[in-house]
């Protein structure tokens, strides 16, 4: 192995997303404002960069790999790239983050393919509240994806919910509740500037993590810490007597960028060290060489080399909105 994937800030560099398409059949306005991930554009990450990407990675230390969209399951050939990180390469966590609409029809590859767990966007539990939150999306599709992923043992199930200010906020109990039976995690997400909304509309609507616990503390009584990951972005609690978790995912109102561990490749083949900064850098001349690893493996370098220490989390113009970057 070469030396592990280290950034000038000493974060070590574990975690990887992979975009396979900014293609999604959803029009979550927080995510995709213009509708400008309607096609895959020239340049799409094929199955082979994707091999030669988990190579490089696999050599630096990578142990988590997270396939993400758009919706990824719109591009046909997930489970090959599954299957290259699981089988092939024996990556120790492979993971897809799905809207969940075509899960209950795709899971079978997915699964076979050596898919270990999933993340869910599910902004609200409530059919109209769905419906608006997604722009027409359907929720009986979803539920019907979670409930087959949980009975083929993709556990624990991970439900994210961004929270965004009178279009989802009176969902925060709906979603709890969703943990009181079962044990899933749901995950409450703050609201960041990646749509490139005016800025006062921006504040209008944000709610801060804290501010969603409280809400959810005034009918539930104080929550309870549960044992966290310290690497994770997520601080989970519980309802006393449920059997899930609730998370609180704040990196706007308290960045967790001192623990990062992440890299994300676009569906364009761009290599992007952090969320919230424009900076990226292309690999698809590392790809196209004669000897596409050690250029691919340079190309990692450098972007770790340049990995800011802490993103940009006020309403600033960016170059892409989040589904040109990948979740």
């Amino acid at each position: 192995m070469s030396k592990p994937l280290v950034d000038q800030h000493g974060r070590v560099v574990r975690d990887l997303r992979i975009s396979v398409t900014p293609r999604c059949n959803y029009a979550c306005f927080y995510c995709d404002p213009l509708g400008e991930g309607a096609k895959d554009p020239i340049g799409t990450i094929s199955v082979e960069d994707v091999d030669v990407i988990l190579t490089a990675a696999v050599e630096l230390g990578i142990e988590s790999v997270r396939f993400t969209g758009g919706e990824p399951l719109l591009r046909k050939e997930l489970p090959e790239m599954i299957r290259l990180a699981k089988k092939k390469h024996a990556i120790e966590d492979v993971a897809v983050t799905t809207n969940a609409s075509l899960l209950a029809r795709r899971l079978p590859d997915l699964f076979d393919a050596g898919l270990d767990r999933i993340n869910v966007s599910l902004d609200a539990a409530d059919a109209e509240a769905f419906r608006e939150a997604t722009g027409g999306g359907t929720i009986q599709q979803v539920w019907d994806g979670i409930h087959a992923a949980e009975e083929a043992g993709l556990t624990p199930i991970k439900l994210n919910a961004v929270v965004v200010r009178g279009i989802n906020d009176d969902q925060l109990l709906p979603l709890a509740e969703l943990t009181r039976d079962r044990a899933w995690h749901v995950r409450y997400i703050e609201y960041m500037h990646l749509n490139n909304a005016e800025p006062e509309a921006y504040r209008e609507r944000f709610v801060s993590g804290a501010e969603s616990r409280e809400r959810i503390e005034t009918v539930y009584g104080s929550l309870e810490p549960v044992e966290t990951d310290p690497s994770a972005p997520a601080r989970l609690f519980r309802v006393p007597g449920f059997a899930g978790a609730l998370g609180f995912i704040d990196p706007v109102s308290n960045p967790f960028c001192g623990a990062c561990s992440r890299m994300r490749v676009t569906s364009d083949a761009k290599l992007r060290p952090c969320l919230l900064t424009d900076r990226e850098y292309s690999m698809r001349e590392a790809l196209n060489a004669d000897d596409p690893l050690p250029a691919v493996i340079d190309a990692f370098l450098v972007a770790a080399h340049r990995k800011v220490a802490s993103g940009i989390t006020s309403p600033v113009t960016r170059d892409r909105t989040m589904v040109a970057i990948g979740g």
